[in-house]
């Protein structure tokens, strides 16, 4: 009966114990929510560093994600593992160090050292060791953080290696200087004088090639009006005709005469006629496209060349010209204004015709111009021949 009583006694007080530990559990946690041990070790396992606590024989009891990551071995292979299984290191002194990390109750520390992954590449590693020691000063366990340097490392050896070979250069320099300081001296000699003929050369040479210029834009230019001479035409009247043919592309002259010129020079004379000309030149200069070409022809008498060109088109140039040169004032003798006009005719090449014919045409056209009154544009295309003014 006594023992009956003893035992309800005594599991009333273990039920009142239980509730007195969870209350103080409670009031624990709700002032210090982070000593929780799930958050500690939540923490811990996904910390940016790699940690891991080793028990007082240097096995490890706890890793997190990072540990994994960077040795390569799962947390179930690192488990109840000595360190030094792990943490293999190819230098002697840090490998006996990992294998005694926890002999020294005092040691705490810091190094860094090549340790090899588990894939057998060489990593380096920066890592914290701290013992925990209990009251009796005996370690009862460590903490070990660490983070991967091997990128860092690498750039260090690197830089070492590139300062080494700098040193080596250096010195090979150094030991040669003055026989290199003596060629240099002979190669500089040798430098100028190669640079003196040189400019020498390049001045004659450019001397040569502007006279060669000079002489072609004179054999093919015409001194007063700055336009191509019959001479260079004749060149570039075939070379256009040839290639109008072989791409068959269009192609269209323009022949043209100045109104009344011979009169008009008789009575201001053969300088004002030069200014006539000179500014027809500039005129024609200006109305015309980079790939068209324009030739003094003789006298008052002009071509140009309008490639890829058709009849509507040249016509268009032609009137733009005439109406141009009408609207230009001479002052010849400082007397009353003088206006001047042209006559143009115009022809596109027909197929089957050689480049006399229709320059030929283009010469015909120009007549009826000037037999129809002057000042106008008379054109004859593949559709026939119409007066354009």
């Amino acid at each position: 009966m006594n023992n009956e009583l003893d035992l309800k006694s005594i599991s009333s007080e273990l039920v009142l114990m239980r509730e007195k530990h969870e209350t103080l559990k409670h009031k624990i946690l709700k002032k210090c929510p982070e000593c929780e041990q799930a958050q500690f070790k939540e923490l811990f396992a996904h910390a940016a560093c790699a940690i891991v606590v080793l028990d007082e024989n240097g096995n490890i009891i706890f890793t997190n994600k990072s540990f994994n990551d960077i040795t390569g071995f799962s947390q179930e292979e690192s488990l109840k593992s000595p360190i030094h299984q792990i943490m293999l290191s190819s230098d002697l002194d840090t490998a006996n160090f990992i294998k005694n990390i926890s002999s020294n109750s005092e040691y705490s520390t810091n190094l860094i050292f090549p340790m090899v992954h588990k894939n057998h590449d060489e990593i380096w590693v920066d890592m914290s060791v701290k013992n925990i020691t209990d009251d009796s000063n005996s370690c009862k366990s460590s903490i070990c953080i660490f983070k991967d340097i091997t990128k860092e490392k690498e750039s260090e050896l690197r830089k070492e290696e590139l300062i080494e070979e700098l040193m080596e250069v250096k010195e090979l320099q150094e030991d040669n200087s003055a026989q290199l300081n003596l060629l240099l001296h002979e190669l500089d000699d040798k430098n100028l004088k190669l640079k003196k003929e040189i400019s020498e050369r390049k001045k004659a040479e450019n001397k040569l090639r502007e006279s060669e210029e000079r002489f072609k834009s004179l054999s093919i230019t015409d001194q007063l009006t700055g336009l191509y001479n019959r001479r260079h035409l004749q060149d570039v009247a075939h070379a256009e005709f040839d290639r109008c043919k072989r791409d068959n592309k269009p192609l269209c002259a323009l022949l043209m005469d100045v109104d009344d010129f011979k009169h008009f020079n008789d009575t201001y004379g053969h300088s004002a006629g030069d200014e006539v000309l000179e500014r027809v030149g500039k005129l024609l200069r200006q109305s015309i496209r980079d790939s068209d070409r324009a030739f003094r022809y003789g006298g008052e008498e002009f071509i140009i060349l309008l490639p890829e060109t058709e009849c509507k088109q040249a016509i268009l140039t032609a009137e733009k010209i005439r109406v141009a040169m009408a609207e230009e004032q001479y002052t010849p003798n400082e007397g009353a204004p003088v206006h001047k006009t042209i006559s143009i005719g115009v022809a596109e090449y027909e197929p089957g015709e050689c480049l006399d014919k229709m320059l030929k045409r283009a010469d015909d056209n120009m007549y009826q111009a000037k037999i129809k009154g002057k000042n106008r544009v008379y054109f004859s295309c593949e559709t026939g021949s119409a007066p354009a003014s």
